[in-house]
């Protein structure tokens, strides 16, 4: 019984009775290319870092993700999609 007790308590210290975060999410694609996963949903809002490249619009976890994209769209998005395979 006490373990049910602490399981119940450890859920809510990790969130799980707040209501879920409504803004949608987005992949940062240098971060996923780079494997660093901590940063690679992004929440999308008028002030998250973003680019448009070939129609498609990207958005990343910082300015510094999104200035390295700028310099390169094309490699990051071909191997974004050569992880995909």
């Amino acid at each position: 019984m006490r373990w049910l007790i602490a399981l119940a308590f450890a859920a809510a210290l990790a969130g799980g009775c707040r209501a879920p975060d409504p803004r949608p999410t987005a992949e940062d694609i240098v971060c996923l290319c780079k494997g660093d996963l901590g940063c690679v949903c992004v929440r999308v809002d008028g002030q998250t870092p973003k680019s448009e490249y070939q129609g498609v619009m990207y958005y990343f976890c910082a300015k510094t993700c999104k200035a390295e994209f700028d310099r390169d769209p094309e490699k990051w998005v071909q191997a974004y999609k050569n992880l995909k395979k």
